[in-house]
């Protein structure tokens, strides 16, 4: 085995000409993009530092999604921390998928100005501070998910 056998060969997969271009990339305009619906995104979170109570923490992470079917995420994150006291045994979370959605959108409504409305103004202003143009009208016709991570689903036993 010569030096260069060694050092292995390149052979093209595809036979003929090889034509070379440049990638071009187009930019991103996210103007063109339009609102789709809310999706309101509940995961496991670390307990707060320092407690020694049995403790279960959820972080609520809300994002608007476009017409591309990405989404954006809002600075609006919100979070739940619940604890059993004077418990001996062990601890159950067990909770209806019902109760924790409806926890998640009280929540999630705390900032709004009439009860059991979502705050549709701070999401157009966080909307509108990513270049998103959407006003609060529209928001309130979309469509909200909220998604529950499966670490979640196994404490509260769904």
């Amino acid at each position: 085995m010569t030096d260069s056998d060694e050092r292995g060969r390149y052979g093209p997969i595809r036979r003929g000409p090889v034509c070379i271009e440049p990638v071009q990339r187009l930019p991103f305009d996210i103007s063109i993009l339009s609102v789709t619906g809310l999706v309101i995104i509940c995961e496991l979170d670390d307990p707060p530092p320092g407690n020694s109570r049995p403790t279960m923490s959820m972080k609520i992470t809300q994002y608007l999604r476009l017409s591309d079917e990405s989404m954006i995420r809002l600075d609006m994150d919100r979070g739940v921390s619940s604890f059993k006291h004077g418990h001996i045994e062990a601890i159950s979370w067990k909770r209806s998928a019902v109760d924790v959605i409806s926890e998640v959108l009280t929540l999630v409504q705390a900032e709004a100005s009439v009860p059991d409305s979502f705050p549709w103004e701070q999401y157009t202003e966080a909307a509108r501070l990513r270049g998103i143009a959407v006003d609060a009208e529209a928001l309130r016709d979309l469509p909200h998910t909220v998604l529950l991570s499966d670490e979640l689903a196994t404490i509260y036993e769904f």
